[in-house]
């Protein structure tokens, strides 16, 4: 990212954690920006579990980045980061802090008149004071202006404390490079033929939600390549790109808070250990076995619904008939089972009568969503 600096006569100032950032915030700054010649939002906070939104996983580096992506496209917004952690906390630090923040404007905008806005009475006394000693004293600053304004919290209709406590009933607020932290990732997985596409799109459907679809499908279309005919350098694309399609989705922000997905890393290493384990070199398996566990160790979900091999076998015209013998499929999904045991705490085993499969599988992924995470059709 090419840094520039501000050579402006008068600078906007909002700070903040921003654990999360909401439209409330967005609304402050870009007034302020528009009050000014530019705006700098300090971002602040520590990366240790001192600060209030690393508790949360919002670690202040993760919040910089977020913030920053919120203004990627506005040149008059400028976004720093402001690291605490070798300062005492609130209020003990006031002075290092203060010096920090005069650093930070030197080296963003040089020496302009600054405009602090504020959501805290306490903060207006020492940031005037602090600032207008600051700028008498010295004589690059001689003759210049601060200002603190204390905002109205009625001008910010929500608080980050309330989104972190139930951030979906506040999803419209939260900006969207953080909508990706709070997003509840609902996973289906299990054997070819089971039932599991069909349930992922009706749950996507009912939601209201998006769904990530198996990718394989897509890729062995596009290729015209069956289950049995896969290599190698397929299951490299498969793994990425199963997981970057999910991810995709997440990261778009444009959903009401859940996400559904139809496989993930651990369906396509069950597929690889069925068919090319003992196929290909010890070195190639390592290779996509170490790319299987990158991939899983970066996968975060909230719920996960196995769907056991009760259905009968389709042939689609891709799938490899030898799996539709139910020995293998019981086989196959008990080593799904034990791929996904580091997110046994997540795990949901879907089992009915074969005569009530699909409609009580339905019912309860509906009700285990209300229940575990609050979300109501």
């Amino acid at each position: 990212m090419k840094e520039t600096k501000f050579n402006v006569k008068n600078l906007g100032i909002v700070f903040g954690t921003f654990a999360p950032m909401h439209t409330g915030h967005v609304n402050l700054i870009t007034k302020a920006k528009r009050e000014n010649d530019a705006v700098l939002v300090i971002v602040s906070g520590t990366n240790n579990e001192r600060d209030r939104g690393t508790q949360v996983g919002l670690h202040l580096d993760r919040r910089f980045r977020y913030v920053r992506e919120v203004f990627n496209d506005d040149e008059l917004t400028k976004v720093v980061k402001l690291d605490e952690t070798n300062i005492p906390a609130y209020p003990h630090g006031w002075p290092q802090w203060l010096r920090l923040v005069n650093n930070l404007i030197k080296e963003n905008a040089g020496f302009p008149n600054v405009h602090f806005y504020v959501g805290e009475d306490e903060y207006v006394e020492p940031l005037s004071s602090y600032f207008t000693m600051h700028f008498e004293k010295d004589t690059f600053n001689r003759g210049r202006t601060v200002k603190v304004t204390l905002v109205e919290r009625s001008s910010i209709p929500i608080s980050a404390t309330a989104i972190r406590e139930n951030p979906l009933q506040y999803w419209r607020y939260i900006t969207k490079p953080f909508r990706r932290h709070f997003t509840k990732k609902v996973l289906v997985i299990g054997s070819a033929s089971g039932g599991k596409t069909t349930l992922v799109k009706d749950l996507g459907r009912v939601y209201n939600a998006p769904v990530s679809l198996e990718y394989a499908r897509e890729y062995q279309l596009k290729y015209n390549v069956r289950d049995d005919e896969l290599d190698i350098n397929d299951y490299v694309h498969l793994l990425a790109d199963q997981y970057k399609q999910t991810s995709d989705i997440i990261d778009e922000g444009s959903h009401s808070g859940i996400i559904f997905a139809d496989t993930n890393s651990s369906v396509t290493k069950a597929y690889i250990d069925y068919y090319l384990k003992d196929e290909i070199s010890d070195s190639d398996y390592n290779m996509l076995t170490q790319l299987y566990e990158a991939t899983f160790a970066r996968e975060q979900w909230n719920l996960i619904f196995l769907v056991p091999p009760k259905t009968t076998y389709v042939d689609d015209g891709f799938r490899d008939m030898t799996m539709a013998d139910q020995n293998i499929r019981d086989e196959f999904t008990q080593h799904l089972l034990d791929l996904v045991e580091p997110f046994k705490d997540k795990l949901v085993i879907l089992d009915s009568h074969p005569d009530t499969f699909f409609i009580d599988n339905f019912n309860k992924v509906v009700e285990i969503i209300d229940e575990k995470l609050d979300i109501k059709i």
